[in-house]
């Protein structure tokens, strides 16, 4: 007797069920909302702004400890746009000074890619309460309320961040098995 062949969806090898909004919907009855927080450079701080920061920063997560994860995950960086920009300015640029800078920036812009160093780390923080069908819209507020609360913790330190819309979401998702 002929097998009949079973086609695989994404969603045999995640644990995702759904994901609308800023929600992700679990299979387990989890329902989770992330973070996504920007790059920025402590390093480019005086030292009393700097201190300001991080005590400011750790002062508010002092006594939240409960259900949210703080993790960065790394994404190849596309540098082929950068390359092609940078050679198009070399070959239209006439002062000597300016030609030498982008003939450097073309060699660094090289070894980063033949290294394997063209990197970028994003960092998120998710949030998750475990759910169930009658209380899910009050599970849905308390998240939203919360991952607002932490967008606000950086935002009023100078910390870009943003909260994942759907696209983001699954993105995110993707991240996690295909760093491409």
């Amino acid at each position: 007797m002929k097998e009949v062949e079973r086609k695989s969806s994404v969603r045999d090898f995640v644990d995702a069920a759904d994901v609308r909004g800023i929600f992700l919907y679990r299979k387990d009855g989890y329902i989770l909302t992330y973070l996504r927080i920007y790059p920025f450079n402590l390093e480019l701080m005086g030292k009393e702004e700097r201190t300001g920061v991080t005590n400011n920063l750790s002062a508010t997560f002092k006594d939240d400890r409960k259900d949210w994860d703080y993790f960065s995950l790394p994404r190849e960086i596309d540098m082929d746009k950068y390359k092609i920009n940078l050679k198009e300015r070399y070959q239209q640029e006439m002062v000597i000074g300016r030609r030498q800078l982008l003939n450097m920036m073309m060699g660094q812009c090289a070894d980063l890619i033949m290294n394997g160093e063209n990197y970028e780390h994003q960092h998120f923080i998710g949030i998750w309460r475990l759910g169930s069908v009658s209380n899910r819209t009050k599970i849905e507020e308390e998240l939203a309320s919360r991952i607002k609360e932490f967008e606000t913790r950086y935002r009023n330190v100078g910390i870009e961040c943003e909260i994942l819309q759907e696209s983001e979401i699954v993105k995110l998702c993707n991240l996690f098995g295909n760093s491409l």
